[in-house]
Order: structure tokens, then sequence, then C-alpha cells
């Protein structure tokens, strides 16, 4: 079992803008009546952090008391429920996950927390697999970000393979036309440099 903790936080009722303005949205834009309401929690993936200082970032960091709730690990969810997790793609820059982490460092300056984030929608309703399809084309932008599953990882870090060395290639023929080369040509140096055969 990994060691990663899982929140989530959801505005309380007077306070969830976001989620009215959604179900807004989706009623009107998409006419999609069936959704009757929607939730929106943040959701935190968190690991590497002591769990003094995780208890104090979920009242002081992840949430605020007065108007969030905060649930561990798990949410509930209805019968009549559809819900979805959206996250950024690898390579884009997660500023509340950033922001988190800043936060947690004046608490105590020498944790190093790895965080994660992804925003995860709750539609309640009687809603078709065509409608739950057409609301996640209108609340996922393809260009940063994507559906991301249910399931908590086991790790947040991620390993990369050491690449290898770079090929360097000698005893090669100085040729300055290769885009003009007859492709037998260039097959015959092709197979010459890398000792394949090439296809053609």
């Amino acid at each position: 079992m990994g060691n990663v903790k899982r929140i989530y936080v959801e505005k309380k009722a007077p306070f969830a803008v976001k989620a009215k303005q959604l179900r807004e949205e989706i009623r009107s834009y998409l006419q999609i009546d069936s959704v009757e309401e929607v939730r929106v929690f943040i959701r935190y993936d968190v690991e590497n952090i002591s769990k003094e200082v995780f208890e104090k970032a979920c009242r002081t960091v992840f949430s605020e008391p007065p108007v969030d709730i905060l649930y561990e690990e798990n949410i509930e969810t209805p019968e009549n429920a559809e819900v979805f997790s959206v996250e950024y793609l690898p390579g884009q820059f997660d500023q509340r996950a950033d922001s988190a982490v800043q936060c947690i460092k004046f608490l105590k300056e020498d944790e190093e927390p790895v965080i994660r984030t992804a925003v995860t929608y709750m539609l309640i309703g009687s809603v078709s697999e065509e409608e739950v399809r057409r609301i996640k084309q209108y609340c996922i932008n393809p260009v940063d970000s994507r559906e991301t599953g249910m399931i908590k990882p086991d790790t947040l870090v991620t390993v990369y393979e050491e690449p290898e060395d770079v090929r360097i290639l000698e005893n090669i023929p100085e040729r300055e036309d290769f885009v003009d080369m007859p492709q037998a040509e260039l097959k015959e140096l092709y197979e010459l440099v890398d000792g394949t055969s090439l296809a053609v």
C-alpha cells in the first residue's frame, strides 16, 4: 500500500458558485435538462509529508473551514450520479499544486511534499451516456487537460529511465546533397552507417 494521501475539497452550498454556474451552462448551452445538480471537488493527492504537517495543511492550505468541506480519501457517490476527474496533461504547469507545495514549506521548511491535483465533477440526475460524453467535452480542454482515473496511485514520484548515450557515427562519407540524393544511394548510405537494411 502506498503512502499517498487523498483529499477532496468542496465549497459549502452558499459558496459553490462554480458548481451552480456549470449546472446552468449545461442546462442552457448544452440543453441537457437531466442534470439536477452539479458538485465540484478539488482533489489533492499528497505524498512525502509528515502526518502532523498534513493534518495542519488540511485546515490551512488545502481548505478554508468556514467555506469548504473536506473529505478524506473518498467522496460518497449517489446512485443517480456520474463522476469524472480532470487533470493537467504531463508537462503542463499545475499552479494549484505548486502553490500548495510552497505553502506547506511555510508550515515546515524541511518538508518536500509531492502534490498532484485534479478537478472532480459529480453530475446528479438521470444523465445518459451520450449526455455525459458531451458534458466531458465541454469541461475538458484537450490542449492542456485530460480525464484521469479515480483510483489513487501508489506513488506520485515519477521515475524516468536513464537515456542511452547518443550514438556517434564515424567513417561517414562526406555528402551535402542528402535532400537531392536518389533513393537507392540514400538506402546504400543508410545501410553503410547503420548496418541494417532500410525498408523503402
